[in-house]
């Protein structure tokens, strides 16, 4: 089951997919100076996504569950968004991003 979206969050669902069209040169350059191999550390944590702060804004405008107080549900929402094709461009490598 979906949840419905308001025109605010469709709104910036569009602006999101247009300005990913045109940053993405400037990104995919940007993330072709790291490796193009899958990113590995023994950190606690990794990095997932590599998101503009213009475009954090817009995706948190689409997805309000981004910015939740609740950690567990906030977590649920980023794994759920960071499957979906609007993430894609902001994956760190690009064998990542081409699949």
């Amino acid at each position: 089951m979906q949840a419905e979206h308001s025109k605010i969050e469709d709104m910036a669902l569009q602006v999101l997919r247009t300005r990913q069209r045109e940053d993405y040169g400037i990104m995919d350059r940007q993330m072709n100076m790291q490796k193009d191999e899958i990113f590995k550390d023994s950190s606690f944590s990794r990095l997932a996504l590599k998101v503009p702060e213009d475009h954090y804004e817009l995706l948190t405008m689409a997805f309000p569950l981004l910015q939740c107080t609740d950690a567990v549900e906030k977590t649920k929402e980023w794994k759920r968004v960071t499957k979906m094709d609007i993430c894609r461009p902001y994956l760190v490598n690009k064998k990542q991003r081409s699949l």
